[in-house]
């Protein structure tokens, strides 16, 4: 962990954690998650589509209230 991470708003850096977990979580179960059949990929598919959106969703609210807050010096 680097130290401009370490200094990010707390809200901020929650979000961030939030959507990278999210994005493992959804990438998982997206490789390794394999229905046996019926409408288990219909879910599989809403699961994954779902957590992508958080993940993205998250990131980017993430990256707004950094800008907004005026975290974004070099």
């Amino acid at each position: 962990m680097n130290a401009r991470f370490r200094n990010l708003d707390p809200k901020a850096r929650r979000l961030t954690v939030l959507g990278n977990a999210t994005l493992v979580v959804a990438i998982g179960v997206w490789n390794f998650a394999r229905p046996a059949g019926g409408p288990g990929h219909a879910v599989l598919d809403a699961l994954c589509g779902l957590l992508f959106g958080i993940s993205i969703g998250a990131n980017l609210a993430a990256l707004r209230l950094k800008r907004r807050c005026g975290e974004n010096r070099a």
